[in-house]
């Protein structure tokens, strides 16, 4: 840590500064919150979403870096919020190859928000060629797999939980 990290910093690991293993179903409580980490289940390498309960009693999921996987279902079925990758759109596949690098696309992403009786979904980790219309073309794509919320942030885009 000390080549990257000034000295202020360094004094606070292991006073404010925690580093703590997790693994599969670990759960614990970060700024009054109940928070599980689940294993994703990555075809690259260990990787681990979690689960949180919001100050408002709302669930949140955040999947990680690859789509969602039946084996974290329990994680996922009838949250509030889910974040879900969405590389490109459907339509773009071809163009993008999504699943050829572990990704899924934002009619992928909805379709999963759906059969999982999600109430809101929030697509992020997206390819970035069309900026200026990127939020409306996948959030159109998504509404013909999805009938909740569909939000597709810009970078600093503030969403209210």
């Amino acid at each position: 840590c000390s080549f990257v990290l000034q000295k202020k910093f360094l004094k606070l690991i292991d006073d404010r500064i925690l580093f703590i293993e997790i693994e599969d179903s670990f759960t614990t409580t970060i700024l009054d919150r109940k928070t599980t980490f689940f294993n994703i289940h990555s075809t690259k390498d260990l990787q681990h979403g979690f689960k949180t309960i919001l100050a408002n009693s709302k669930a949140l999921t955040f999947l990680g870096d690859e789509p969602y996987r039946e084996t974290v279902k329990n994680y996922c079925e009838n949250v509030d919020y889910l974040f879900h990758e969405a590389f490109c759109l459907y339509s773009q596949k071809d163009i993008f190859k999504p699943y050829e690098k572990h990704h899924a696309t934002a009619k992928d992403a909805c379709r999963n928000a759906k059969d999982l009786n999600v109430k809101n979904i929030i697509l992020y980790h997206t390819e970035d060629k069309n900026l200026e219309n990127r939020k409306e073309l996948y959030i159109n794509e998504g509404r013909e797999e999805f009938d909740g919320n569909i939000y597709m942030p810009n970078d600093l885009d503030i969403i209210e939980l």
